[in-house]
């Protein structure tokens, strides 16, 4: 008889581990007591769980996701795979950035929440929980989110609804596979990093947690009228990276009206890489197509193709913890580690 897999729970919180106080919802259940909503599954795996912190995601830090990379790290090599529950808010930042941090990765890690506390009657926490232990047991190695029956490749998930079950989409991105009936059909398989620029030959070895991420990236959403000024505050506030969210292929407010100083100032005077994509959910970013995208690229401007808001952010993060070095920064945002960026 074969041996049974293994697999650790890693609960950091949310709302499936809510439960209702004098103040609204707040999390409160353990990942042990979340193991008990699996039994349909036990007799096929060996399940443990292990608390790491029990929070609302939207409190979600850097620090926190380095607490999770060094628990899988730490654990890969006694588990089979790992599941982390997780709030649905940043659910997508989280699922990101281990993509990134996780690069020597050997098991799958699989995160998945509820829409309703698993505490409520008619919460989706235990058909999820459920699911990402079905699913954990075939997957390859990398990083997912399982919700509503779907496996989504880590860095194309986007969280499209606030309360309905279906809570997540896969962007620009084929669903990786679905859970139909009792039978998993797979589409595509998860993908970790392999080599690429800025990334030395031996360092997933020499880096087993890949998490010296620089804190300091930020995101503007472009509105028509904003303020050019809104730059300048950027560069005082000790900001290294920014994501700016364009209109539609890659459009920028106000591009004549001092936006363009403000950002060339950014880039060749502070040395702060400024990252372009879309606010539209779908396709992304094409600079080449319009002559206010021309004009942004002339200024400095990386265009981030499709990347969704989340993996533009801690890619960014990622590659400011390697390097300052400008040419560098261009080469690795564009680079396709994770099929996190659609190639034309």
């Amino acid at each position: 008889m074969a041996e049974k897999k293994k697999i650790l729970l890693l609960a950091t919180g949310g709302t499936i581990a809510c439960v209702e106080t004098d103040r609204g919802f707040v999390p409160g259940v353990s990942g042990a007591d979340l193991l008990q909503e699996i039994s349909g599954i036990k007799a096929e795996a060996e399940f443990q769980a292990r608390q790491l912190m029990n929070i609302d995601s939207s409190e979600m830090q850097v620090s926190d996701w380095r607490t999770m990379a060094r628990a899988v790290v730490g654990a890969q090599d006694e588990y089979d795979g790992i599941v982390i529950t997780h709030g649905t808010d940043t659910m997508c930042y989280t699922a990101a950035a281990l993509s990134f941090m996780l690069r020597d990765l050997r098991v799958p890690v699989l995160l998945t929440g509820s829409q309703k506390p698993s505490t409520v009657q008619d919460s989706d926490g235990p058909e999820n929980l459920q699911a990402v232990c079905r699913f954990v047991l075939e997957a390859d190695p990398g990083v997912g989110i399982v919700f509503n029956r779907k496996l989504i490749h880590g860095v194309r998930a986007f969280k499209m609804y606030s309360k309905n079950k279906d809570a997540y989409v896969s962007r620009n991105y084929p669903v990786l596979a679905e859970l139909k009936a009792d039978e998993i059909i797979w589409h595509h398989r998860l993908k970790t990093i392999g080599q690429g620029p800025g990334l030395e030959t031996n360092d997933s070895i020499a880096i087993p947690a890949d998490t010296n991420f620089c804190e300091d990236v930020a995101l503007l959403k472009l509105v028509p009228n904003s303020n050019p000024d809104l730059l300048s505050y950027f560069a005082r506030a000790g900001y290294r990276g920014l994501v700016i969210e364009g209109f539609g292929a890659g459009g920028i407010a106000n591009l004549t009206r001092g936006m363009a100083s403000g950002i060339r100032q950014l880039i060749e005077d502070y040395k702060i890489p400024v990252l372009m994509i879309s606010q539209c959910p779908y396709d992304g970013v094409n600079l080449s197509i319009y002559g206010i995208g021309e004009t942004a690229l002339s200024l400095g401007v990386i265009p981030g193709n499709d990347m969704t808001t989340e993996v533009a952010v801690t890619k960014l993060m990622w590659i400011l913890g390697k390097t300052n070095q400008p040419e560098l920064i261009r080469e690795m945002v564009q680079y396709n580690y994770l099929d996190e960026i659609t190639q034309n």
